[in-house]
Order: C-alpha cells, then structure tokens, then sequence
C-alpha cells in the first residue's frame, strides 16, 4: 500500500530534484526556462528557492518512496499583513532581492519578463481565502499509477472537513482533466509569455457521504 507522509526541509533535496523532473516539460517551464540543456538544473535552483521561503503553515505531502510531492500554502486573507508572499511577490524585501539575483543568473536578459508575467499569475489568483496548491510533481518514471491523486487526498479531504476552498493553476492543458476528476473546476483561463495556456482552478468544499 502506497504511503502518504508529511514531509519537512530535511529532504528538500530530493523534492527539488522530483519536481525538476516533472516539470521538464511543462509548457510554463519551457518558456520560463527555454534552454533544454540547463533547465533541469535551473529547476532545481527554483524549487529550492520556492521550499526555502515557504509561507508559514504551508505543509508538503508525498509518498514516502519519494516519487510524488504536493506543496500546499495555507489560506490568507487579503488584508493579513504577516502572511508571506510567495517568491513571485516577495517584495522589497532580502527574499524579494535574493529571487531577482538568482533570476537573473539563471536567465540574464529574459529574467524580467519572466518574473513580470510569474508576477501577473499571482495577482490573478482568488480573493477569497483557500489552501493554494502550488505544486504537485511525479517523477516521471511513476508517473500514471495514481500517485498525484493519493498524494492530494489528505488536504482535500481536510478541506471538505473544514469547509475550506482548494485553489490551483494548471500550466498544462493535458492535467486539467486529472484535477478535475478530483473535485477541481476552471474559473477561467488566460495566457502568459509565448501562448502559455493558464487555466485557474478551484474547489468547493464536498459535503460529508
């Protein structure tokens, strides 16, 4: 039987690496990072940095054979000042200027567009307060043997316990029909960069069988 654990910085070598993978070829990623030869090791840079500056309460379920790992941010309210923004919003601030620094190294002269157009898709998620998935990955090797939904199931089934909304941003045509065989429903779409297909996703609560 497959295992679902809560997960801490002490592997977030080895979540870096698994979503890495995953997200080679993902049509946002290809764009952020367009050179195929270094974007695997530029992902990993990325998802370091994203695992190094968490929000507080944010909280990572996987399987404990390290294969599939989701990221959740707690909910926040628009108007809660100590909520940490996320490393495409960090402001002015040490986190803010060392995202910009990496950014820049890894990309040089495109960096500012692709931190612009990361910028546009936060501002455009939900007011409303939700647990936001801001990552779900598998590596590719386990992929298609029903990981990513049993992974996912923990938090969802604290949100329909709660009463709470689950928010994501599907940068994939192809995993739109996954999210919504799990509750998920578009909240409409727009475009970032080259032809970037975002389609913003959300979930009600379910009410108890």
């Amino acid at each position: 039987m497959l295992e679902i654990v809560r997960m801490g910085l002490e592997r977030r070598e080895q979540i870096a690496a698994i979503w890495a993978d995953a997200f080679e070829q993902d049509p946002l990623m290809k764009w952020v990072f367009p050179d195929n030869a270094t974007r695997v090791k530029s992902l990993r840079r990325w998802w370091a940095f994203s695992l190094d500056h968490q929000p507080p309460g944010s909280e990572l379920h996987g399987t404990r054979i390290d294969g599939c790992v989701a990221y959740w941010q707690p909910p926040r309210s628009g108007n809660d000042s100590s909520a940490e923004p996320d490393a495409a919003d960090l402001g002015e601030s040490d986190g803010h200027r060392a995202f910009v620094a990496m950014m820049t190294e890894l990309l040089g002269e495109l960096a500012s567009s692709r931190m612009e157009a990361l910028g546009q898709m936060h501002q455009a998620r939900l007011s409303e307060p939700h647990w936001y998935l801001a990552v779900l990955g598998t590596s590719p090797d386990q992929q298609s043997q029903g990981h990513g939904g049993k992974v996912l199931a923990p938090m969802l089934n604290r949100c329909d316990r709660m009463g709470e909304l689950a928010y994501l941003e599907s940068s994939n045509p192809a995993n739109v029909g996954f999210y919504r065989r799990h509750g998920f429903e578009s909240v409409g779409e727009f475009v970032l960069g080259e032809g970037v297909l975002i389609t913003p996703m959300a979930r009600e609560p379910r009410p108890p069988e």
